[in-house]
Order: structure tokens, then C-alpha cells, then sequence
């Protein structure tokens, strides 16, 4: 089954969480996966502005525009079409909620 596991909104510069966890899983593999994205989020500013990592059976995206990333880990079998749809839609909520100026 194909599906979104987590996703956060990081600040660029420090990779300072700026909105809760929504993961609940606990699996081995979960576990792994949220120290690779802690490690990631501290250095956002020297990776490209889209990507997609694999790490075994995940995938971790993420979009960064305007000093903050938007990172979400899905199952391998999520198509990246929808990964980033989906990053987009996270990215424009936060922009219209919250004025980046």
C-alpha cells in the first residue's frame, strides 16, 4: 500500500521544525528513516530545492522555497507525481496561513 507516513515544514537555515511530527508508525525502518530526515533538515541549505532520496523502503522529498522545506517520507511505491503535488499543496497552505513577510 502506497501512502504518506510524515511531513514537516523545516526552516532552511538551522533545520529548525516549524510544525508538529504527524508520524505515529514506530517500526524499525520508521525509526531509521526519522534520524536520516533530522540529519537532512540540518542541511537543506547545501541540497538542490526539489528532490527525492531513497532510503530503503522510503522515499523522503522535499521542496525548499523562501528560506523553508517542506519534507514528507512516503512508502517507496508512491509515485513522486503525487509526492510533490502534495509538497506544493503543503508549501501554498503555509504561505496563505502563515504571511512570510
Amino acid at each position: 500500500m502506497s501512502m504518506i507516513l510524515s511531513a514537516s515544514v523545516i526552516r532552511v537555515r538551522d533545520g529548525l521544525p516549524l510544525s508538529a511530527s504527524t508520524d505515529y508508525e514506530q517500526s524499525t525502518g520508521m525509526q531509521e528513516c526519522r534520524k536520516y530526515f533530522k540529519m537532512l533538515s540540518r542541511k537543506l541549505a547545501q541540497l538542490p530545492d526539489r528532490c527525492t532520496l531513497k532510503t530503503g523502503h522510503y522515499n523522503i522529498n522535499f521542496i525548499s522555497s523562501l528560506g523553508v522545506s517542506y519534507m514528507m517520507l512516503c512508502t517507496e511505491n508512491y509515485p513522486n507525481v503525487l509526492a510533490f503535488s502534495f509538497l506544493d499543496e503543503l508549501q501554498k497552505e503555509f504561505i496563505t496561513t502563515y504571511n512570510m513577510m
